[in-house]
């Protein structure tokens, strides 16, 4: 299984089109094959910074899911909602 975290620190006047942009995203990721758990998380501490904790089968789902025109969509707009770029970090996990 492979976990990939995904940070992401928003400007606050585009809190909300990030919110509606990943709200499908996420609605349409959870049906892929082989995806495991796709959730987005706020912090507590720092309004705006959110994390999404994805959980895939394997590389080949998430290399699939990396094709899908949501994602696609969300990756081109992901510059103009960020006050900085995403920090991603990729776990792999045993069976």
């Amino acid at each position: 299984m492979k976990v990939i975290n995904a940070s992401f620190f928003i400007k606050g006047n585009q809190r909300e089109n990030f919110l509606s942009d990943t709200k499908e995203l996420i609605s349409e990721t959870r049906k892929e094959e082989g995806c495991l758990a796709y959730n987005l998380y706020e912090s507590l501490e720092e309004r705006n910074t959110f994390i999404m904790v994805e959980k895939w089968k394997d590389q080949i789902a998430i290399d699939i899911h990396n094709q899908n025109p949501l994602l696609q969509s969300f990756i081109s707009k992901v510059a103009d909602y960020s006050i900085k770029a995403p920090d991603l970090k990729i776990f792999e996990l045993g069976d």
